[in-house]
């Protein structure tokens, strides 16, 4: 069986955006998962628990997406993401 592409979209929002949604489904991703209302400190746990819950070689298979409306804080939450990851 072939191993499925999935995207973890997280959000400070309230709601995902549906043109989101509908865009990654639309990219050929076969789950998308959205997480709404997601501080700051909560982004290295959920990253971390994407990666590390899958094999080392399914990393090129599971996307993060960081959404939302205030650019600062994407950038923020974009950062603790990429420091949540680490090598196999």
């Amino acid at each position: 069986m072939a191993r499925k592409h999935i995207l973890h979209m997280l959000t400070p929002l309230k709601q995902m955006s549906p043109f989101d949604v509908n865009m990654a489904l639309d990219a050929g991703f076969d789950a998308v998962v959205p997480y709404v209302d997601v501080g700051l400190a909560e982004v290295t746990g959920l990253v971390q628990d994407a990666i590390f819950s899958r094999p080392p070689d399914a990393g090129v298979d599971t996307g993060i997406f960081i959404a939302g409306k205030d650019a600062s804080l994407a950038l923020d939450m974009f950062d603790a993401a990429k420091k949540a990851m680490v090598p196999p």
